[in-house]
């Protein structure tokens, strides 16, 4: 019984030295524990919602951008409420690995995201993602394949990209790039 406790004791310690130093892994452990089920290696930038967490599954090295929507119910047989076989449509929705998911995207429920695709900003994702897809749009549709993106991404002289990624220098290196003052 004492074991329990400093273990929950422990979590609570962990969870709040997380929340001060790094909080897109924050809000990993905070999904966990919500009941999602997320693999190793993932990040979550700012706020995203999970309407029944227990049925979304995510896979290892997956970063999702804020404001995400994993939507595992569909509300509208309220309309039907009357009939007693009517209770509600749910399904899972699974993540697969080395996925980024974009700012404001919503994945509908019964929906499977294969490995190594990227889902664009603002889509509504209704049907399964093929591995190694990007989709964007309303309904989300396949535009290329991922080694497409990368081709694109690579050699485009507008964009820059960090090789190191560092933060606290972030800010310099964009206005030096962009020439901003």
């Amino acid at each position: 019984m004492l074991a329990k406790l400093f273990d929950k004791l422990k979590r609570k310690i962990y969870l709040k030295k997380l929340y001060r130093t790094d909080k897109s892994l924050w809000r990993v452990e905070m999904a966990r524990k919500m009941g999602v089920k997320v693999g190793s290696n993932c990040r979550f930038f700012s706020y995203s919602f999970f309407s029944e967490p227990y049925l979304v599954e995510i896979g290892n090295n997956v970063i999702i951008s804020g404001r995400v929507v994993f939507l595992t119910h569909d509300g509208s047989v309220y309309l039907f409420r009357k009939r007693d076989e009517v209770g509600g449509l749910f399904g899972r929705i699974t993540v697969g690995d080395n996925c980024f998911i974009g700012m404001g995207a919503i994945i509908q429920r019964n929906v499977k995201i294969g490995n190594n695709c990227v889902v664009g900003a603002g889509a509504v994702v209704r049907k399964d993602v093929p591995d190694n897809s990007v989709v964007m749009g309303n309904p989300a549709e396949v535009v290329f394949k991922t080694s497409m993106l990368e081709k694109l991404l690579l050699n485009d002289k507008n964009l820059f990209i960090d090789p190191f990624f560092n933060e606290r220098h972030k800010k310099e290196l964009l206005s030096k790039h962009f020439n901003v003052d």
